[in-house]
């Protein structure tokens, strides 16, 4: 062989080991990603107890919508009575931390590109988000619609689960970046529902006027906390994740991402009859 055949032999041998090299990556990189989504997972599953405690602290004492079996929710409404004001309720911060905790680790790995919200959304779906209010309202601390209470006023059992609720949101505020991250984990999620209508769209309309003045809110604290966890280089990831926030929203042209006023209209007219009919 001449020097030019060896030359253009060597580089084609470059070229399809650097190509199989790429590949073994790149599938490593996709079983990791499965071998996290499994993890998380199980440790969903394994956080049920404590997601219930989470939907009965966000709720009035009595709501009726509950996710806790009925033993458990005489638990609950036990460990609340036995409360005292003088003593942070361990069993309620407990199941907090474990929630919170995990979708804080979680929406980290995803704003660091090592997993995506397609991967994870089925882990979740719609169970955490149609029982989204309750756990929004602690991490927002907007729980005053909670306190109507009628010309009687509120009961003991009332004022304890207030006073709890309210010592929840206090450990919120002081873990900010938990806070924060979990908030961010919701709008994904949300995003992922509104892609994939999985959500009725009467909620999704709503969601939707709400987000038309807090969207750019929200994008900009995606994007302010992928920059913090992967700096100036995560800016591409930055707006590409902002940007998936947008199937939430309202459409601004045919041609973008986002929900058709029209369409959602009609899906909600069929919606409709079709409940109507049942």
């Amino acid at each position: 062989m001449t020097d030019a055949e060896l030359t253009a032999l060597a580089t084609i041998l470059l070229v399809v080991v650097g190509g199989a090299q790429v590949g073994i990556l790149s599938g490593q990189r996709q079983q990791q990603r499965l071998d996290w989504a499994e993890m998380y997972r199980r440790r969903w599953t394994e956080l049920q107890g404590d997601w219930a405690t989470i939907v009965f602290l966000g709720r009035k004492a009595q709501d009726y919508y509950q996710i806790a079996h009925h033993v458990k929710l005489q638990e609950l409404r036990e460990s609340l009575r036995s409360s005292s004001s003088d003593i942070a309720s361990s069993w309620a911060q407990a199941s907090v931390r474990n929630v919170c905790g995990m979708l804080s680790d979680l929406c980290s790995r995803l704003l660091q590109g090592h997993i995506k919200i397609d991967e994870v959304y089925p882990i979740f779906g719609t169970e955490l988000l149609r029982q989204g209010a309750p756990l929004r309202t602690l991490l927002d601390g907007n729980s005053e619609y909670l306190k109507c209470y009628g010309s009687i006023g509120a009961t003991d059992e009332e004022l304890r689960h207030d006073r709890l609720r309210s010592e929840i949101t206090t450990w919120l505020v002081c873990h900010d970046g938990i806070r924060r991250r979990c908030l961010m984990m919701i709008d994904l999620l949300w995003a992922e529902a509104a892609r994939l209508e999985d959500l009725p769209p009467y909620e999704l309309i709503a969601a939707a006027d709400i987000k038309a003045r807090t969207g750019h809110l929200n994008r900009a604290r995606l994007s302010a906390e992928v920059r913090r966890l992967g700096g100036w280089a995560a800016r591409r990831r930055a707006l590409r994740l902002a940007n998936t926030l947008r199937h939430a929203e309202w459409r601004r042209f045919p041609w973008t991402r986002g929900l058709s006023k029209k369409e959602m209209k009609k899906r909600d007219e069929e919606w409709t009859q079709r409940y109507l009919n049942t």
